[in-house]
């Protein structure tokens, strides 16, 4: 199997996870963790190998106390990715294939990070082919990549993005919403609703050539990727500022729509970089 990519970014939640499998989140378990907890009796159901002297000596209550330490655990990541027509524009990138570069990177990452990952491709449905269950693999990322950049995008909606939120399941996951966000908003803000027990990342793909034109040239043929039809316009200098000043305005309107549900668009222009989205979670 080619390779895509083997980039590597860092992620975490701010929540507590619960699972049965050992990883590299904070989680509610006790465990055999090197975390340090806090210390309780050994009659309320410590550990009697884990017995505290120093604490023990301390207590003023004269209890034998026992060390507790927090078992990290893993947690589900999903890619939730938007593979509707206008995913498929190509003009200084193809979002298609930033898509299939960061779904590589993102396997990789949660592979190395030791949590499960899994996708689901959707246009108007659900895209069988673009779809995985969650899987430890190393290679289930570079597996969807290969398999992104050789799909067609021809469908005219993302409507299929409402019943994969069900497939996303009940245990607290992290999620990525992978798209150009060319979408309703009233879709957007139902796709959010259904997943507002997970953590969702919005990842804005962007190619810089619908809101900035390459200087120069001034008879450009456009088309509508959704339906097909093109036209051949006059790029003169106000209507480039006309294209950038509508893509700023929209900018802000999706970043207050994700405010609204808690969370910040990761926005990605022309090409993906792994410390982009490491910066994103921890900042620097």
């Amino acid at each position: 199997m080619a390779n895509v990519t083997t980039e590597e970014f860092h992620y975490r939640v701010h929540w507590r996870t619960r699972g049965a499998f050992p990883g590299q989140h904070r989680s509610l378990s006790r465990g055999d963790g090197f975390e340090f907890r806090n210390n309780v009796p050994l009659l309320n159901g410590g550990d009697p190998r884990r017995y505290d002297a120093r604490a023990s000596l301390r207590d003023p209550l004269q209890r034998i106390l026992v060390r507790v330490h927090e078992q990290r655990n893993s947690i589900p990541v999903v890619a939730l990715l938007d593979v509707s027509a206008s995913m498929g524009f190509r003009g200084r990138a193809a979002k298609q294939d930033v898509m299939a570069e960061f779904v590589a990177a993102l396997g990789f990452s949660a592979y190395r990070t030791g949590d499960s990952f899994s996708t689901i491709g959707c246009d108007g449905g659900i895209r069988d082919e673009l779809t995985q269950p969650l899987s430890r693999d190393k290679g289930a990322g570079q597996e969807m990549a290969l398999r992104l950049r050789a799909c067609e995008l021809k469908g005219a909606s993302a409507e299929g993005l409402i019943a994969a939120t069900r497939l996303v399941g009940s245990r607290r996951s992290l999620v990525f919403l992978v798209s150009d966000f060319h979408l309703p908003a009233s879709l957007i803000e139902s796709v959010l609703g259904r997943l507002a027990r997970h953590a969702v990342v919005p990842v804005a793909l962007v190619d810089s050539a619908e809101f900035a034109p390459v200087p120069g040239v001034w008879l450009v043929r456009v088309a509508d990727v959704e339906t097909g039809a093109q036209r051949t316009v006059l790029m003169h200098p106000a209507l480039r500022e006309r294209l950038r000043a509508r893509f700023e305005e929209r900018q802000a309107a999706l970043t207050d729509l994700f405010a609204r549900h808690a969370t910040t668009p990761l926005w990605i222009v022309d090409r993906f970089r792994a410390d982009q989205v490491t910066r994103y979670f921890f900042g620097g």
